[in-house]
C-alpha cells in the first residue's frame, strides 16, 4: 500500500480498462449536459468516473474505499456520498444522456427494416432495505416474488431495445404511501418512523422533483411523461412492452397518441372485453375466460398456423369499461398462449397494432424478457440496491441511475466488439481487470525505481560515472531474465499493464 500512495506523476500511468468507451459514448460530454458542476478539487468528470469505477471493485462504495484498488478513487469515502447527494447535477438525466449515446451507435448498425422494430420496456422491481431504520422515503413495498410487504422502494426502470441489445435509460425510486387507510389496515407502524426528510428544498434543481415523483406521481403517469421526455432526447420506437401490472385501458390511451403501440400480457381478472364479429361489431361483452371457452369449442373450424403449437387462437376485441361507450373503447388483437408449465392454463398478449400477425406479437412481446435479465444483473454485478449505504434519498437514487450506466456501459462494449459474453460476465472480467490495476501499478513502480538505481548511486558518488553504463546494462540484463523466467500466465499480466 506504500509504493500505491507514494505514486507520483511521474510513473506509468496505468489505462482503466473502460476509458475507450468512456471517450466513444463521450462520458465528459454527457456529465456536462446533466449539468454536473464542480468548483474545488477533483473535476465531476473524475468523480463519476471514480464512482463507475467503485461498483468493479467491489460490492458498495465503503467497501471499494477501503480495499486495495481504493486509490482509484479520486477522493474519500465521505467526499464521494457527498458528491452523489449534490444537487448541481441530474443523474436520471445524465443515464439518459449515456444511454443515448449508446443508442446512436448502436442504430447506426442497424437496417431501416430493424429500425422499425425498435422497442421501448418498462418494469419495476422491489428494492428491500431489511435493516433500514432512518432511510428516508423508506415505506412497506409489497414484493410479488415474495407474497409479502418488505421494507425498501419501488425501482421503476424504462429500457430501450432493437431485440438484440438492452439499454437502460434510467430508474426511479417509487414509495408507497403511508397516510392512506389501506395501508394503515395492514401495517401499525411505518417502515422507517425515524427517518428525517429533507426540508428546504431548491425548487430550481431536480432534487424536490424526484420526491415529488417518490410520493404523488402514479407509475402511469411516470411511464407517459417518461416516453416523452426520452422521444424528445432522441430516442425512437415504434412498440412499448409492457407485463400485466402496467396494462391497463387508460395507460394505453395515452400512449397511443403519441404514435406508439403497445403490447403486453393481460391479466385474468374481472374485466370484460366486447367481442367482435366477422364484420368488426361488438356482439358479446366476455371476461377473459369466457372468450376462451368459446373459442375452443369453435377451434376444430378454425385454420391457426400455430409456433410448435404454442398459439392457440386470436381474436379482435374493443377494451372498454362499462361505463364507456364501445367507440370510446381501444381496439386490442389478443392472443391466448398455452402455459407450458401447464398445458390446461393460458396466458394472454395483446396488442394495439391490428396489422402483427400472432407470431409477430408473441416474438415482440418476448423482448420485455431482456428488462427481467438487466435487472438481475444489475442487483449481481453492478452495484443497483445494495452499493450504497447512505439514508438519504438522493444519494440512493443516483446510484439507482449509477448502475444503469454500468449498464449501458457495458452492453455497448458488448454490441460494438461483437463480445458473445453476458453482461455478467463481462462485469466480472472488467471487475477483475480493475482490482489487478493496484498490483500491475505497484509492480511497473518498483521495475522503474530499480531502472532509476545507476543514477541514484552516481549522485551518491557510490559509483563513478563512467561506470552507470554498465550497471544499467547490468541491471537491464537481469530484469530480462527474470521476466523470461516467469510463467505465462504472469508475463501475459505484465505485459497486458506496459
Amino acid at each position: 500500500m506504500s509504493i500505491l500512495q507514494n505514486f507520483s506523476a511521474k510513473s506509468q500511468p496505468v489505462i482503466n480498462p473502460l476509458n475507450k468507451f468512456f471517450k466513444k459514448l463521450q462520458l465528459k460530454r454527457c456529465i456536462t449536459r446533466a449539468g454536473f458542476k464542480k468548483k474545488r478539487g477533483p473535476s465531476a468528470n473524475d468523480m463519476i468516473i471514480g464512482a463507475l469505477s467503485s461498483g468493479f471493485i467491489a460490492e458498495n462504495l465503503h467497501a471499494a474505499a477501503t480495499s486495495s484498488a481504493g486509490n482509484l478513487l479520486p477522493v474519500c469515502e465521505s467526499s464521494m456520498y457527498r458528491f452523489m447527494e449534490g444537487t448541481n447535477g441530474n443523474w436520471e438525466q445524465l443515464s439518459l444522456n449515456v444511454a443515448h449515446e449508446a443508442y446512436k451507435k448502436i442504430d447506426s448498425l442497424n437496417s431501416n427494416r430493424e429500425k422499425n422494430r425498435y422497442c421501448f420496456v418498462f418494469d419495476d422491481s422491489v428494492l428491500e432495505y431489511p435493516k433500514a431504520k432512518k432511510m428516508e422515503l423508506c415505506t412497506w413495498t409489497f414484493d410479488h416474488n415474495e407474497g409479502c410487504s418488505v421494507r425498501g422502494y419501488s425501482c421503476l426502470q424504462m429500457g430501450w431495445t432493437d431485440g438484440e441489445s438492452y439499454i437502460p435509460l434510467g430508474s426511479k425510486l417509487l414509495a408507497s404511501d403511508e397516510e392512506s387507510e389501506s395501508f394503515q389496515k395492514k401495517h401499525t407502524q411505518k417502515a422507517c418512523p425515524d427517518a428525517i426528510c429533507k426540508t428546504g428544498l431548491d425548487k430550481r434543481t431536480h432534487v424536490p422533483q424526484i420526491r415529488t415523483e417518490a410520493l404523488e406521481r402514479t407509475k402511469p403517469e411516470l411511464v407517459v411523461s417518461w416516453i416523452k421526455r426520452a422521444i424528445k432526447n432522441g430516442f425512437k420506437a415504434s412498440y412499448v412492452l409492457f407485463d400485466s401490472w402496467f396494462n391497463y385501458e387508460s395507460l394505453l390511451k395515452n400512449i397511443t397518441p403519441l404514435g406508439l403501440h403497445v403490447i403486453g400480457m393481460l391479466k385474468q381478472d374481472h374485466r370484460k372485453y366486447y367481442l367482435l364479429n366477422n364484420r368488426g361489431k361488438a356482439s358479446e361483452y366476455r371476461t377473459l375466460q369466457s372468450i376462451a371457452e368459446k373459442m375452443k369449442v369453435n377451434s376444430s373450424k378454425r385454420k391457426t398456423k400455430k409456433i410448435n403449437n404454442a398459439i392457440l387462437f386470436s381474436v379482435t376485441v374493443v377494451a372498454a369499461t362499462a361505463n364507456e361507450k364501445i367507440s370510446e373503447g381501444i381496439k386490442l388483437k389478443l392472443v391466448f398462449v398455452s402455459n407450458r408449465n401447464n398445458p390446461d392454463e393460458f396466458v394472454v398478449i395483446s396488442s394495439t397494432d391490428l396489422t402483427l400477425s400472432d407470431e409477430q406479437i408473441v416474438k415482440y412481446y418476448s423482448r420485455r424478457w431482456k428488462i427481467e435479465v438487466n435487472f438481475e444483473n444489475q442487483k449481481q454485478y453492478l452495484g443497483l440496491g445494495s452499493e450504497s449505504i447512505s439514508v438519504k434519498f438522493d444519494n440512493l437514487a443516483a446510484f439507482a441511475n449509477l448502475s444503469c450506466v454500468r449498464a449501458s456501459l457495458l452492453e455497448f462494449k458488448r454490441r460494438i466488439e461483437s463480445d458473445v459474453r453476458a453482461i455478467g460476465a463481462l462485469g466480472k472480467c472488467i471487475s477483475e481487470q480493475i482490482r489487478e490495476m493496484p498490483i500491475a501499478q505497484s509492480i511497473l513502480i518498483l521495475l522503474a525505481s530499480i531502472k532509476a538505481l545507476p543514477e541514484i548511486l552516481a549522485k551518491k558518488k557510490i559509483i563513478t560515472g563512467d561506470q552507470v553504463k554498465a550497471v544499467r546494462r547490468e541491471i537491464s540484463s537481469l530484469i530480462r531474465n527474470w521476466f523470461s523466467g516467469l510463467t505465462c500466465y504472469v508475463t501475459e499480466f505484465i505485459s497486458r499493464w506496459k
